[in-house]
């Protein structure tokens, strides 16, 4: 299952659309921006640059993966 962590920004609908066209199994955690949500401790840990959209796989095979920035996340998927 991936977790992504996302907001509604051409950037963030990327990740979504791929997952979608991919046919993966996800859960959305939107991160607002307009209330700073992207420098929450939690956020930082997954983001280190709070930046949207990050992704948590926890399907892979040992500790789960946290990739972020979009082409990132699209070369890995």
């Amino acid at each position: 299952m991936i977790n992504l962590y996302t907001w509604a920004t051409p950037n963030g609908r990327k990740i979504s659309i791929m997952l979608e066209e991919l046919g993966v199994d996800y859960t959305v955690s939107p991160v607002d921006l307009g209330k700073l949500a992207q420098f929450s401790p939690a956020f930082t840990a997954i983001s280190p640059n709070n930046k949207i959209p990050a992704i948590v796989d926890n399907g892979a095979e040992g500790a789960p993966i946290a990739i972020f920035e979009s082409g990132a996340i699209l070369t890995y998927l």
